[in-house]
């Protein structure tokens, strides 16, 4: 009998030390994870890099100064980090030139900005027309169009530019007595060779817009044609 309980008494003990042991290591498991999770949580709450957004809106053409940014902290890899500006370049930008549009906020891609030169300066042209004609007055800054322009005699149409950047879109108004236009003006982005196709077109002829933002480039007239008024 004695025996008999001595050899209880021992397997119950193993039990236990067993029991005790195995919870204590899930414990300790369990508390380890908890602190590496909390570490790695710290870890990619800190490891931000400060890069410049634009302080307001910025158009292209616009030069820059300090006034153009702030500083926000982002995580992101290397690659990413690589095509923004660091907090730090902000006195290497100044007197360098927006080529695109930067909405407040938005971060400062390299791609969006160049120094300042005759080339790389961005240009800016703005003309009233119809909302009818103006994809309804949907536009909005970011978007891309086309510009057609109508023969008013011959009615044949023609591409005068291709895939421009819509700067703004800014309703007209007229006086109380003539009512509300149904004009907008839009600014698009230029470059010297579509310029004079465009001015010439809104000057003799009748304009539309198509947006085609996120469509393929299409060919334009050239604009000595449309400057040299062969297009009737």
């Amino acid at each position: 009998m004695g025996i008999a309980k001595a050899s209880g008494v021992g397997r119950t003990r193993r039990e236990l030390a067993s029991r005790v042991s195995t919870g204590h290591v899930v414990m300790l498991l369990a508390g380890a994870l908890g602190v590496l999770l909390t570490l790695t949580v710290l870890r990619s709450a800190g490891d931000t890099s400060p890069v410049l957004v634009a302080a307001h809106d910025l158009a292209p053409g616009s030069v820059l100064d300090d006034a153009s940014f702030r500083v926000a902290r982002v995580h992101a890899d290397a690659a990413i980090l690589g095509t923004l500006y660091a907090a730090d370049q902000v006195r290497a930008l100044r007197g360098h030139v927006v080529t695109s549009v930067v909405r407040e906020g938005e971060l400062v891609a390299q791609t969006a900005v160049a120094e300042r030169d005759g080339k790389s300066s961005a240009r800016t042209m703005s003309f009233p027309i119809p909302r009818s004609r103006a994809v309804a007055g949907r536009l909005e800054t970011g978007d891309r169009v086309d510009v057609l322009a109508v023969d008013r005699d011959s009615g044949r149409a023609e591409y005068v530019v291709s895939d421009a950047e819509v700067v703004s879109v800014e309703s007209r108004s007229s006086g109380a007595l003539s009512g509300a236009s149904d004009d907008i003006t839009v600014t698009l982005v230029v470059d010297p060779e579509t310029a004079p196709a465009l001015a010439g077109a809104v000057d003799r002829e009748t304009v539309m817009l198509v947006r085609s933002t996120g469509a393929p480039p299409i060919a334009a007239r050239a604009s000595s044609t449309s400057a040299s008024g062969s297009t009737r």
